[in-house]
């Protein structure tokens, strides 16, 4: 059975030789630079080349020597763009504050203090500027001190910002690049293109206050929002819909450690609707599936994430309240894809012993596997304090995993 196979039945919710295996099949979850390289010298790759294509996150790029040896069915789609507005494709070495060189992109040009912090503009020319402090391991966004979290923001409708329609020469190039990864793999194709499904403006603890102080402007801005957004994926899907498996939505979070970031019932009134616009027009293509990310506690919204259409549910975060994996899998485990929660990031992977990573990776699959539906991948991405020899327990068991 081909990854491709695999996957198809697993998002299907049938069952499959195995579950399908992620690792940096998707931009959250992935692994650090820093864990890839242990992860290649575990394994007996060449450890001299890793190359990091997300700046932000540190995330290297996992290349198909390691995804064969760790039994992984997807693959990221190449971006044009990168995070941080560089361009994919062009590569040079850059040496970090430990002495370790990465491949970067070749627009990378942060400015170094005295004390060697990396600063750098969070697009070219923006105001927002993201920093690396000398020992740090990812880039931060560096606050604004006169900004306040909680402020009710508004913009009038002359000024929404709107998604515009996607250029004809980018979609051929995207057209190209997906036809011959579909070509040169038989692993799933995972597609994060350069759109969102609307969250409204401003940060969220903002819009939500908007959204209870001013819903009309709010419902109408998500609609309109939504409406120019599923006009775009509609066309990027009519260039790539035929060679990819998956599309994220959204990459953002709706979570906290205990709590929803706002009340689920605001979602379902002003998100839903607008969201299921978009996933209607990804739907209008029967296999591709519609995914988002969204970390920590939202047991009362994921009614409200299947009602707008998405298929799929990364990272699965069930060390956040009220998210237990076998309430999760009986309550909604015929209408959603659980992708992610394999083992814990915060406690068992970077604390625990390898047997201590088996049992959990086990225990997580015998409850999550049954029926298909189920994707392994850690919850959220690999962080350089990990073990080596815990991230290769956690793929190991997986691949040795058989349904029952």
């Amino acid at each position: 059975m081909t990854s491709r196979e695999r996957v198809r039945r697993i998002l299907n919710h049938q069952e499959a030789d195995r579950p399908a295996i992620d690792l940096g099949g998707t931009s959250v979850t992935g692994t650090s630079g820093w864990s890839y390289r242990r992860l290649k010298q575990a394994l007996g790759l060449p450890t001299e080349r890793v190359r990091i294509f997300d700046l932000f996150q540190m995330l290297a790029e996992v290349e198909p020597e390691v995804k064969d040896a760790l039994g992984c069915d997807f693959d990221l789609l190449p971006k044009q763009r990168l995070i941080m507005g560089l361009d994919y494709g062009k590569w040079k070495p850059h040496t970090f504050w430990d002495g370790q060189t990465f491949e970067v992109p070749a627009d990378f040009n942060p400015e170094m203090a005295a004390d060697g912090t990396l600063n750098l503009p969070w697009e070219p020319g923006s105001a927002q500027m993201m920093r690396m402090p000398a020992g740090g391991r990812f880039f931060d966004f560096v606050p604004d001190p006169e900004a306040s979290a909680i402020e009710v923001p508004h913009i009038p409708e002359s000024e929404w910002p709107l998604q515009q329609p996607l250029a004809d020469e980018w979609l051929a190039r995207e057209r190209a690049t997906a036809e011959a990864c579909y070509e040169s793999t038989t692993r799933a194709l995972f597609a994060e293109p350069p759109l969102s499904a609307p969250c409204g403006y401003g940060s969220l603890y903002g819009f939500a206050l908007k959204m209870m102080t001013d819903p009309e402007h709010c419902r109408d801005f998500m609609m309109r929002a939504a409406e120019a957004t599923a006009r775009c994926y509609a066309q990027y899907l009519d260039a790539v819909g035929d060679c990819v498996e998956v599309i994220a939505i959204c990459l953002a979070d709706f979570g906290l450690q205990d709590r929803e970031v706002f009340a689920p019932e605001l979602f379902a009134e002003f998100y839903t609707p607008a969201w299921r616009l978009i996933s209607d027009v990804v739907h209008r293509y029967p296999n591709v599936k519609v995914w988002i990310h969204c970390c920590g506690s939202v047991p009362g919204m994921i009614p409200h994430f299947i009602d707008a259409g998405v298929d799929c549910l990364n990272p699965v975060q069930w060390t956040a309240a009220g998210m237990d994996l076998a309430t999760l899998k009986a309550k909604y485990g015929e209408d959603l894809v659980f992708w992610g929660g394999a083992a814990a990031t915060q406690k068992t992977l970077p604390f625990g012993t390898t047997e201590d990573v088996a049992a959990e990776v086990r225990g997580v699959l015998d409850i999550m596997a049954p029926g298909g539906g189920y994707v392994v991948n850690a919850i959220h991405n690999i962080l350089p304090e990990v073990p080596v020899e815990n991230t290769v327990t956690l793929y190991q068991t997986a691949q040795q995993y058989r349904y029952k």
